[in-house]
């Protein structure tokens, strides 16, 4: 390649002006109208065509620049001109030159003027917020997220939730718009990568009260996105995080393996609140397999309408014991404390007494209901029965439908459960039993599989599902859509139905529902318990981005051992058929060492306008009439 010329030189140097955009482009014409006006005032000058005034004196070179510039803003000057054909031929070349200059002026402010808009439609300023929670990234489960979150900040002014995703930013508004429509939660969304250092700038992370990652579910094209895949991307967003501000931020991250948990914790420390996702979703399938209502309680906990969980000081109660301080709120349950050093007590042993700096954990209708305001109840002894506590664990027979991705780690879990000797049997289509190996998984439990289709009314005559003391239905997702997956658990749940009604056999039956929509739908016929997978993981990410204190509260409660949420026989706590305050179930439950949340109605068991029965933190005061079949929710230890 030869050494350029002059000519090249000056493209080059042309294109690369003219590249810095807009505000180039307008310079370099204002020089070019520059030119032609000085040229134009030159050759008037020279041709000796200079017009003159009333007094004969000709115009200096100063006005004749003014009017030649004034010929080429304005194409319509040249018709009020007089003088010379040849002053009138110069007036004539700038005011065409004038035209080319004005119409490339407009072609760029027009282009301009668009790629404004496109970047004010993408999402691409700065937002200025204080207090705000920032979403990174989009999934299904963004619709209960926002809601969620437009619930819990109905009482603060100006709430505001920032989103930042790979998406376009006018399809996001109109899906967030749909979302918190009715509610006063501000939304600003902003378009650009979560990975991106320079795009996380964007959403001012520094003042923000929380930030939420989610884990991705598909590649740009679509296709599902594997769970290692996903952890992928959340451990490089909170990267990101870490490099544009820091780890101190109050931080809720979604993971899909269990694997990349220990990896998050190099990036961020143990202030950050990982959500694992997956082995939750098994725990709550086999806990609430072994209860039934139970989902109802955790959702009642988990969602911001009506009662939810609270951090509260309470200086009042200093010096007095825990039992004391259970019974001092009359409109709030207290399940825990957080000790001054930060250690979870959930809950303490019932005689330790409260020092200054303690925290309770407090089940309430809002923040401003937290209040110690015991009524002073007298409660008769005589209708409180506190029967010995009986073992719960036995040998079970469960049934799995559906060879689900997380069949692994839902017998895991189950096997954590109960006694030796036990028996699951699994029965799912061929392609998904053969991802997993059942060998090995459970020392508790004998598991067998069995391939099949659970849609298949024949096969499920077969099992004698009757017999099992629980079953559990899981999502099949390999190869379907959510939707595809949530019609067949539907088809599966209503030959179940069909033959408890013709056997008179009635089973225990908990499902795996991944749309909420499509549990509405399932639940109009019967009340059986449903795990809502997204929406209970958005549940869960909402509650903790508002209170960080409750991701070791979850994780205590959703992990086997220690002290869970169980529905045990009200017999067992106070007199039956007989008007009781509340009161006396909590006292009857501190006497089993248990620390009573609520009572679930068995008359009310298939009426979901009543929440199935479910009553979570009914006041102390409130009286009771608890009936065979009526159960008391209690924290307790098994």
């Amino acid at each position: 390649m030869g050494t350029p010329g002059l000519r090249q030189r000056a493209r080059y140097r042309f294109d690369n002006w003219m590249a810095r955009g807009v505000g180039a482009q307008i310079l370099l014409l204002a020089a070019a109208v520059g030119v032609l006006v000085v040229i134009t005032a030159v050759a008037v000058i020279a041709f000796g065509v200079s017009p003159t005034d009333e007094n004969g004196q000709a115009d200096s070179f100063g006005k004749l620049v003014w009017k030649s510039l004034m010929h080429a803003l304005d194409a319509g000057a040249v018709g009020g001109d007089a003088g010379s054909w040849t002053f009138l031929f110069v007036m004539l070349f700038v005011t065409i030159g004038g035209i080319f200059v004005l119409s490339a002026l407009i072609g760029i402010l027009n282009n301009g003027f668009g790629a404004l808009v496109e970047n004010l439609r993408r999402g691409r300023c700065v937002v200025f917020e204080e207090g705000q929670s920032v979403i990174l990234g989009w999934s299904a489960k963004i619709d209960t997220l926002l809601t969620e979150l437009a619930t819990a900040n109905a009482n603060q002014r100006n709430a505001c939730v920032v989103i930042i995703a790979d998406r376009d930013k006018v399809a996001m508004d109109e899906h967030v718009g749909q979302a918190v429509a009715g509610t006063k939660l501000r939304v600003v969304t902003r378009s650009g990568s979560p990975t991106a250092m320079a795009d996380l700038g964007l959403v001012s992370l520094p003042t923000s009260k929380s930030v939420i990652i989610l884990a991705p579910e598909t590649h740009a094209d679509g296709s599902p996105m594997q769970p290692h895949e996903a952890d992928t991307v959340v451990l490089k967003v909170l990267l990101a995080i870490a490099k544009v501000a820091g780890t101190k931020l109050h931080m809720v991250a979604e993971l899909s393996d269990v694997k990349s948990e220990d990896v998050a914790r190099m990036v961020v420390g143990d202030s950050a609140a990982l959500v694992v996702a997956p082995p939750l979703i098994s725990r709550l399938l086999v806990q609430t397999g072994r209860q039934s209502g139970l989902s109802m309680v955790y959702s009642e906990l988990l969602d911001f309408e009506g009662v939810e969980m609270y951090v509260a000081k309470a200086p009042t109660l200093t010096g007095k014991t825990f039992r004391d301080a259970v019974l001092a709120y009359n409109d709030s349950s207290v399940l825990g404390m957080i000790a001054k050093d930060g250690e979870l007590l959930l809950p303490p042993q019932l005689d330790r007494k409260l020092i200054d700096g303690d925290q309770l954990l407090v089940i309430s209708e809002d923040d401003d209901t937290v209040v110690a305001n015991a009524k002073g109840i007298a409660v008769d002894p005589e209708i409180v029965i506190a029967a010995e506590r009986k073992p719960v664990r036995q040998k079970e027979r469960t049934l799995v439908l559906g060879a689900s991705p997380r069949l692994a780690l839902v017998l895991t879990e189950l096997d954590a459960y109960v006694t030796a000797g036990s028996e699951t049997l699994v029965v799912g289509d061929a392609d998904g039993l053969g991802a997993v190996t059942l060998t090995g998984l459970t020392r508790n439990t004998t598991v067998t599989s069995r391939e099949g289709d659970p849609t298949d009314r024949a096969l499920l005559d077969s099992l004698d599902v009757g017999s099992y003391d629980a079953i559990l239905v899981l999502s099949e997702t390999v190869g379907r859509t959510q939707d595809m997956a949530d019609a067949r658990t539907m088809i599966t749940l209503l030959h179940l139905r069909d033959i408890a009604r013709k056997t008179g056999k009635s089973v225990p039956i908990t499902s795996e529902i991944l749309d909420i929509a499509n549990r509405d739908l399932a639940a109009v016929a019967e009340a059986d318990d449903f795990i809502v997978s997204n929406t209970l993981i958005s549940l869960l990410i909402s509650q903790v981005s508002e209170n960080r204190h409750l991701a070791r509260v979850f994780e205590d409660l959703f992990t086997p051992g220690g002290h869970e949420i169980y529905l045990k026989p009200a017999g067992e706590y106070v007199k039956l058929d007989t008007d009781v305050p509340y009161q006396a179930v909590v006292e009857a439950g501190l006497k089993r060492g248990e620390i009573a949340l609520g009572v679930r109605r068995a008359s009310q068991a298939r009426d979901p306008e009543t929440a199935f029965g479910v009553v979570v933190n009914p006041a102390k005061d409130r009286k009771v009439k608890l009936t065979s079949g009526d159960r008391v929710i209690v924290l307790a230890d098994d």
